[in-house]
């Protein structure tokens, strides 16, 4: 009986040893990191219409997050979409984010979060915050947290306005407004 106690005790510490190791890795992603590279994921399944130029790199834009621009210019790094180079590019000005094809919008009130918007009326940005009720103010994505876990909601009218189609795929995954 002892040698099948020892290996019992044995076999409970190493995996133990081996959760906590888990869980220790699972806590290096930080959110900024996980909104980046839900970022980059959302281009992949995003078609811009035909007559944005295809010259040029693909543009993610970053404004007011230092944090998610500087994980989103890691994720980024060395990428291509489409046959283009991905930059990330952190923007302040307001004519700036019309040279992206993508616009993170973070740490400014929904009522700030509305006149981006509207100023991208119809122009071919992807655009996604995580300002609460920013898809009710004409954003396209806007990330949320849902039991500790992020989760997103996508406005359809809104892509549709900018003429991006979103993959079913991604829908799929979207939290709906039922």
């Amino acid at each position: 009986m002892r040698p099948l106690g020892f290996a019992f005790i044995t076999w409970a510490i190493v995996t133990l040893l081996l959760l906590i190791r888990v869980v220790v890795l699972a806590q290096d992603v930080t959110e900024s990191a996980l909104k980046a590279a839900f970022i980059y994921n959302f281009a992949k399944f995003t078609e811009w219409p035909g007559d944005v130029p295809a010259a040029g790199p693909f543009v993610m834009c970053v404004l007011g997050d230092a944090a998610v621009g500087d994980a989103l210019e890691r994720a980024v790094i060395g990428r291509v979409l489409t046959g283009r180079r991905i930059v990330a590019s952190r923007v302040v000005a307001v004519d700036a984010k019309r040279g992206c094809h993508i616009l993170y919008v973070s740490g400014v009130s929904a009522a700030q979060a509305g006149l981006v918007v509207a100023d991208l009326r119809d122009v071919p940005v992807l655009t996604i915050s995580d300002v609460e009720g920013f898809t009710g103010v004409g954003g396209i994505a806007q990330f949320f947290f849902e039991h500790g876990q992020l989760r997103f909601r996508i406005q359809l009218e809104s892509a549709k306005r900018a003429r991006l189609q979103i993959s079913s795929r991604l829908l799929i995954m979207a939290k709906r407004n039922d």
